[in-house]
């Protein structure tokens, strides 16, 4: 494996920013505190990982931050399983069991139990869907093409099929593709863009890792179709990143992706 790729982190997408409510949060109630238990724990596993996403520190470090992460999804997930029916039934009428079930999938997907976490998502979508705001449906909708990078990364790592690894990250109906139409959901402005431009530059970044291990430690080349779209992807957040005033967490998000995909820093 060339020396850009192993001096990288062994994972490459990005993971979910703090999982905020929509709603405001009755107290006192048990099966909104489960929720917000829920909630905390799911933002503490993605600050973690974040974190070290970012950091790059050393192996041992990074082993620790992976196992707090996965504590903390795995502590959300325990509160969302112990709602009971009539629970459930209170966060409907108080319009949060989409949230809910959103959050449910998320944790499921963290935790690598992929057919339950697209068995959550579609119960969200048959049980509430008029409960499932923008953000979380334009990340159900992702949620198929995030679980396909993680798979292809697994797939790697086993040295598997190259084409089978670049048809789930590239191919028509691959995590790229997927992704983008869920961010058709959303208005091209929303925030919910950043997090899912960087999961398809994540997608094209395992697509990197294949073409090394898998093809003798060949590079894509400048003409690629899947090199020219994130080229795209790339400018398109720094577009993003540029209407949140902070222009100095955009220069160090956009030359970490740069990087990260050996692709131009965007002007």
């Amino acid at each position: 494996m060339s020396k850009f790729v192993r001096e990288t982190a062994p994972t490459w997408l990005p993971r979910p920013t703090t999982f905020i409510l929509i709603a405001v949060l009755t107290a006192g109630c048990a099966s909104v505190n489960h929720l917000r238990e829920a909630q905390d724990a799911f933002n503490q596993g993605a600050e973690a990982e974040n974190a070290q996403r970012l950091t790059g520190n050393s192996p041992k470090e990074a082993l620790a931050s992976l196992t707090a992460a996965r504590t903390s999804y795995a502590s959300a997930l325990l509160s969302l399983d112990q709602l009971s029916d009539s629970d459930k039934q209170s966060l409907s009428n108080d319009g949060l069991l989409g949230t809910a079930l959103t959050l449910k999938a998320l944790c499921q997907w963290r935790l690598s139990f992929y057919d339950k976490a697209l068995a959550t998502a579609a119960e969200a979508n048959s049980k509430v869907p008029e409960q499932i705001y923008p953000r979380d449906r334009a990340l159900l909708l992702a949620l198929p093409g995030l679980i396909k990078t993680d798979q292809a990364y697994e797939k790697i790592l086993r040295k598997e099929s190259f084409n089978d690894v670049k048809d789930l990250l590239v191919g028509s109906n691959g995590a790229v593709a997927n992704i983008q139409s869920a961010r058709g959901a959303v208005g091209k402005d929303h925030p919910v863009q950043s997090y899912l431009i960087q999961a398809q530059l994540a997608a094209y970044r395992n697509y990197m890792v294949a073409v090394d291990t898998l093809q003798s430690h060949a590079t894509i080349p400048s003409d690629d179709p899947a090199r020219l779209q994130a080229q795209q992807q790339l400018q398109e957040l720094n577009g993003l990143l540029k209407l949140s005033g902070d222009d100095a967490q955009r220069k160090a998000l956009i030359q970490y992706w740069a990087r990260l995909c050996a692709l131009e820093v965007p002007s």
